[in-house]
């Protein structure tokens, strides 16, 4: 595996942004299915990419602190949460989707690219 340096390197945070407002915009009528299948295709992988680069930033964090503890809990609850998967519904399609916004979001919020981005 590369170095931190390098993954960072080959993630593309304006990418990851871009699906995660696809993920949270507020919609008036549910979208097709495939559209849906297609942006949770499109999270999932942004979540395994960003997934370990938010846990070694976690792991930096002071141990058994609040901050430490939330977020380390935030990061087990993630591979159940893939588990699931998209569900045979719209609706329920729709949800998981957005919930897995919020979760790119938290991991990208994690990941130590923001920092580095703007310096």
């Amino acid at each position: 595996m590369g170095t931190d340096k390098t993954l960072r390197a080959d993630v593309d945070v304006d990418e990851i942004k871009a699906a995660i407002v696809r993920a949270l915009v507020k919609r008036t009528a549910l979208p097709p299915y495939e559209e849906l299948r297609d942006l949770y295709n499109a999270l999932v992988e942004h979540i395994q990419t960003l997934m370990p680069l938010a846990e070694k930033q976690i792991a930096r964090l002071n141990r058994g602190t609040v901050v430490w503890y939330e977020k380390q809990s935030r990061l087990k609850t993630i591979p159940h949460e893939l588990a699931q998967g998209l569900g045979s519904g719209l609706q329920s399609a729709d949800w998981h989707v957005r919930s897995l916004g919020y979760t790119l979001q938290f991991l990208l919020d994690n990941a130590g690219l923001a920092q580095e981005r703007d310096r």
